[in-house]
């Protein structure tokens, strides 16, 4: 199976059969974006100062995906996180963009299909077989014996947070990964770790939208 960054294997799993997030659920989008913003800073690529955000180190080859975020973020002086997220969070003219880029890369993976909309948007259908296939490896990492690994546990956080595991899972399976996840913080692992990353993010931007940016 081909390994997929978390904001695409995110997107993989999150958006519907058009392609798109929940119009209905603004944590999908919310989640999203915080998959985006944690990847870039655990590669070292941009870095957190208090409430602002800045670059810290050139874009990994592997994030050419996650460019539209990363060059908004390119200033001379790191930027309010509340800037970022004004544009890149539902209603914001960036979001798009983000989007149409991490489902341009699943496209050139094979992985999904572009379909073009009003306004010269265009939306990434993920092949029905493979958004099942993962979802299924998913649940069973989180299963497993000796426990998730540091990205499963990010992507587990995030699919819960946004809701998406619960919706394309059931709720029993949800909450069985959320007990998984629950239990798995305190032992300081790098599973562990990379989960408390993930929930931070997502804590991080909801906080902000609650006060508005």
């Amino acid at each position: 199976m081909t390994e997929l960054g978390i904001t695409q294997e995110y997107l993989l799993l999150a958006v519907n059969d058009r392609g798109r997030f929940s119009p209905l659920n603004p944590q999908q989008p919310v989640c999203f974006v915080a998959a985006a913003l944690d990847e870039l800073a655990a590669a070292g690529c941009v870095a957190f100062t208090g409430d602002k955000v800045g670059l810290a180190g050139p874009l990994a080859e592997g994030l050419r995906c996650l460019k539209p975020l990363y060059d908004f973020i390119d200033r001379p002086r790191p930027v309010p996180l509340g800037l970022v997220l004004g544009d890149f969070l539902p209603d914001g003219p960036k979001l798009a963009e983000l989007a149409e880029a991490v489902g341009e890369s699943l496209e050139a993976m094979g992985l999904a299909a572009p379909q073009r909309a009003l306004a010269g948007r265009v939306y990434y259908l993920p092949r029905p077989e493979e958004a099942r296939r993962r979802l299924g490896w998913l649940q069973a990492e989180l299963a497993a014996e000796g426990g998730p690994g540091p990205r499963t546990a990010a992507l587990g956080v995030l699919l819960c947070q946004s809701g998406v595991l619960a919706q394309k899972a059931g709720g029993p399976a949800a909450a069985k990964a959320e007990g998984v996840l629950a239990a798995l913080l305190p032992t300081g692992s790098n599973a562990a770790r990379a989960a408390h990353a993930a929930q931070h993010m997502v804590d991080r931007v909801n906080a902000l939208l609650a006060g508005g940016c």
